[in-house]
């Protein structure tokens, strides 16, 4: 957040601070230009504007028809600005700023006609509002501390940062629909309206919104599985297989793993791979396997159209050696 530089420094003094003449302290330092702040002498109240003020220590105003609750008090007497003079407080109370979406609080305004800018003490304004100010040198943002909604944002030029007629917020600035869909788990459009009414997210008006593919996927309704008719009666009569790949590769390098399931004892043997095409040495490895340790051979081999097992070295090797024809079944059918 990049300071706003304002030109009256304002301090409030004690009950029994009373202004003193002569040599000021300004940060610590003597010196000796009491009227280096003289704009706070100025009468300058055509604009009753708020100005944004990150060296103010309360909101302080001119004019007492700005508060909304009047407490026809004075928490103090006075406050001293920026030439070291003391200026006196007429009234206390709080004030509304209002915004194209909430309104904005503004506690304990002090009233002081002498003030000739009205300034927002900046720490306890996004404080009271649960809320954030970014400046920069075209004008100043108001956001909302938690969902980063931008509730006001104000153009200016010139040295100070007022409270102008909001400006237009460009929908760059705001996410679309489609993302806070993503964002929140693919919740259904009437949530997300709700969330939007309730000042909880802000999107712009995408027409049409973007249809979600993965919701589409989700909502498909699954084919029927077909009836099967084959009978099996021992171990490797039929050997299901398929090739995954890890969305994250091992420590040894190892992103796919070729599974073979038998079908008849639902036993499962997985063999890591650094390439889809050492598939074929992976079946060499368990048919061998299964031939030594098991005294058996394997029957059928069933698995999907992958190029990994569709290809022309596979099919040799099947028929020439073992005299085994694969079977290609498609992903969404099962011989169940």
């Amino acid at each position: 957040m990049v300071p706003a530089q304002q030109k009256n420094v304002v301090n409030i003094a004690q009950p029994t601070q009373l202004a003193t003449s002569g040599p000021t302290t300004l940060l610590g330092q003597p010196t000796n230009l009491p009227h280096a702040f003289s704009t706070v002498t100025l009468r300058d109240l055509a604009s009753g504007a708020w100005n944004m003020d990150t060296s103010a220590n309360s909101h302080l105003n001119n004019s007492v028809t700005s508060l909304n609750e009047n407490f026809n008090m004075c928490m103090y007497p006075s406050i001293s600005v920026g030439d070291g003079h003391s200026i006196p407080v007429t009234n206390t109370g709080h004030s509304i700023l209002p915004t194209p979406t909430k309104s904005l609080h503004l506690n304990n305004v002090l009233i002081t006609p002498h003030i000739v800018k009205n300034l927002i003490f900046v720490r306890q304004f996004v404080r009271d509002n649960n809320c954030t100010i970014e400046f920069d040198a075209f004008g100043f943002s108001v956001k909302d501390f938690l969902t980063r909604w931008v509730l006001l944002r104000c153009d200016s030029t010139g040295d100070l940062y007022p409270v102008t007629a909001p400006s237009p917020i460009p929908h760059a600035f705001l996410v679309s629909q489609h993302t806070w869909h993503q964002r929140l788990g693919h919740p259904g459009g009437e949530v997300l309206r709700l969330l939007a009414s309730s000042n909880f997210i802000s999107y712009n008006n995408e027409k049409p919104p973007v249809p979600c593919h993965a919701c589409q996927l989700g909502k498909h309704v699954r084919l029927p599985f077909v009836s099967s008719s084959t009978v099996i009666s021992s171990c490797f009569d039929i050997i299901h297989s398929d090739v995954w790949t890890s969305p994250i590769p091992s420590l040894s390098g190892f992103k796919y793993y070729v599974l073979f399931l038998d079908h008849y004892s639902q036993f499962v043997w997985v063999y890591h791979l650094v390439n889809k095409s050492d598939v074929m040495s992976k079946f060499v490895l368990f048919r061998n396997y299964v031939h030594t340790q098991f005294k058996c051979e394997i029957k059928s081999f069933q698995c999907d159209h992958g190029g990994e097992f569709d290809n022309h070295r596979l099919h040799t090797l099947f028929a020439q050696k073992w005299n085994l024809i694969p079977l290609f079944v498609s992903p969404n059918l099962s011989t169940e």
